[in-house]
């Protein structure tokens, strides 16, 4: 006789209907490496100027020294880093007329971006802006300086993105996005709200203002935001 099979042993042995767990994505060792020491360059603990040195790092972070060298290859790549031969890295420190030449190229290069974005922008995307702004005004509220410049590098580099331009986002990212980090956390000025609400003017022109005001109030804002931070102005 075969032996009764009871309900309950059947729930017990049963397949769930669906996935329990999502797919893990695998992060190359370098792009670790790479994401720490950004890390370390946002939140202070490696100042600009400071010497990098592999040894040390590979060390610290126990891994090989190729891998700290291929990351500090990718940073210098992004701007992060100066690599000199014969002589090692450093963290980028920029000199107060390189600082005034690159916020000077800013204006020029994110106002065309923002030009170019205006015929592509979606309700959507005017959404996530409001949503990123809001961001920047929260953490100026809880006065997180890191976190304050996290959510600006964000706004902005959506911005980029938005102009259809993969060659003028990806220079607009090797520039700024360490001279956002090194000048603004260098600078010991308090990042407040009422920085971060400057940005619903870039929302607000992209969602209803027609040409030629719009391109004339993209670039007041955003020469605003270069004056903030060049001693002697532009």
């Amino acid at each position: 006789m075969n032996p009764t099979i009871n309900d309950s042993d059947t729930q017990i042995d049963s397949v769930p209907a669906g996935p329990v767990f999502g797919h893990i994505e695998p992060i190359p060792l370098t792009e670790r490496v790479t994401a720490a020491l950004k890390n370390a360059f946002f939140s202070g603990q490696l100042k600009p100027g400071d010497s990098i040195v592999e040894r040390q790092v590979a060390r610290e972070m126990n891994v090989g020294t190729p891998v700290v060298r291929e990351a500090l290859i990718d940073l210098k790549h992004q701007g992060f880093v100066r690599r000199v031969n014969n002589k090692g890295s450093s963290v980028t420190k920029f000199e107060t007329e390189e600082v005034r030449q690159l916020y000077m190229l800013r204006i020029e290069l994110e106002t065309l971006a923002l030009q170019w974005a205006r015929s592509r922008v979606t309700p959507a995307d005017l959404d996530e802006l409001k949503k990123l702004a809001d961001n920047l005004v929260a953490a100026g509220e809880r006065g997180s300086r890191r976190e304050f410049l996290e959510c600006d590098v964000a706004f902005h580099r959506y911005c980029w993105r938005l102009s259809g331009n993969t060659f003028l986002a990806e220079t607009l990212e090797r520039l700024l996005a360490p001279l956002f980090a090194f000048v603004v956390l260098a600078s010991g000025r308090p990042l407040t709200a009422a920085m971060g609400r400057e940005h619903y003017a870039i929302v607000e022109a992209l969602r209803s203002v027609p040409e030629p005001e719009f391109s004339a109030l993209v670039r007041k804002t955003i020469t605003g935001f270069a004056l903030r931070w060049t001693s002697g102005g532009l």
